[in-house]
């Protein structure tokens, strides 16, 4: 058995894993499971919550023990042998701080919890798309004035929205008057060509810092650790891990954050044609 280059390795899911909206990509599972056959570790980090992982778990053949980092890394849950979930850590964003600018800009959105999405308002079919995946549970209220009362004690460790541009930027006006958590715009054409997507996490909370967390638990350095990724998120995690891949068409922000660029894509099943340079 050969002794494996980086024994740990993180993966995202959309992206990496999957191909086109939420289909995973047939070539990817047989490498996973060839690494892990070698005596490799894989850990999941991905926008999804944990529970929204679940059926990547299943597809790779996963077990028990499994470290799942989620919602962009705001929380983290290990994958225990009766297919529940133990939580490693939740953040959490202060609604009460938030809950006056989301009133005053009464534009619909996502607001995640560690277990489910909250549907507010009118959401389009952008973000039902992006809600449906990050979990399965999905609770739709009317308007933000309902979100303490649904949030029902659940921690919020995350906010999202799709909108049209100028839309979008009448929301990041009026919120950011509020100091409360680290913020990203996603200006392209990822979702549609009049759309901007914006999001609000716990502060400190990006897969960078989840990333860390995860090698400390699973007892792994960054040199011992591999991390694959496409997307503007990925790009702490990308950074910090001693080997990282993102694939040919990533943007080039998240190539440059690589130490590898595929030569291959989303749609050709990069993550397959790479996993093998582990061992």
């Amino acid at each position: 058995m050969p002794d494996l280059k980086f024994p740990f390795c993180v993966l995202d899911v959309d992206g990496t894993l999957t191909f086109a909206y939420d289909d995973f990509h047939p070539a990817i599972a047989e490498p996973v499971q060839q690494y892990r056959r070698l005596g490799g570790v894989v850990a999941l980090l991905s926008g999804r919550l944990p529970d929204g992982m679940l059926r990547a778990v299943q597809w790779l053949g996963l077990s028990g023990g499994t470290l799942l980092g989620g919602g962009d890394g705001a929380v983290g849950a290990r994958l225990l042998e009766d297919g529940s979930l133990e939580w490693l850590w939740q953040n959490a964003l202060e609604t009460a701080i938030l809950l006056p600018g989301l009133l005053q800009a009464a534009e619909p959105g996502v607001a995640l919890t560690p277990n489910r999405v909250i549907a507010v308002g009118n959401i389009n079919k952008v973000m039902d798309r992006m809600a449906a995946i990050t979990a399965p549970e999905i609770l739709h209220i009317a308007g933000w004035d309902r979100l303490p009362d649904a949030l029902a004690g659940e921690h919020l460790c995350g906010l999202r929205f799709i909108l049209e541009r100028e839309r979008t930027q009448h929301l990041i006006e009026i919120l950011s008057e509020i100091p409360e958590g680290d913020r990203e715009i996603f200006d392209n054409a990822e979702f549609t060509s009049r759309h901007v997507g914006y999001s609000i996490r716990p502060a400190g909370s990006d897969k960078g810092s989840a990333l860390a967390r995860l090698m400390e638990i699973a007892g792994y350095t960054p040199a011992q650790t591999a991390a694959f990724g496409d997307w503007i998120t990925d790009i702490p995690m990308l950074r910090r891990a001693g080997f990282s891949c993102a694939p040919a068409d990533a943007l080039k922000p998240v190539q440059e954050a690589a130490s590898r660029v595929s030569a291959h894509t989303i749609r050709d099943g990069w993550l397959a044609r790479e996993l093998a340079l582990l061992w």
